[in-house]
């Protein structure tokens, strides 16, 4: 479970799409370093570039997600 005192809540949709799919490559090798984003979606990813380029999110902010 995520401790609520160390979490961030969603960010706000900056232009109305959250997943922009032509993101979303496997060709990219995103390295191995745990640093949390927490992406539009909702979901935690492990960092900027797993957001990014496996779940195509368009906004994040630092941290894990609490919602």
């Amino acid at each position: 479970s995520c401790d609520k005192t160390k979490c961030d809540s969603t960010p706000i949709i900056n232009n109305g799409n959250c997943i922009d799919s032509t993101l979303i490559t496997e060709s990219v090798y995103c390295i191995d370093l745990y640093n949390p984003v927490c992406g539009c979606d909702g979901i935690t990813y492990g960092n900027s570039c797993e957001a990014i380029f496996s779940g195509g999110v368009t906004s994040y902010v630092a941290g894990e997600c609490c919602d």
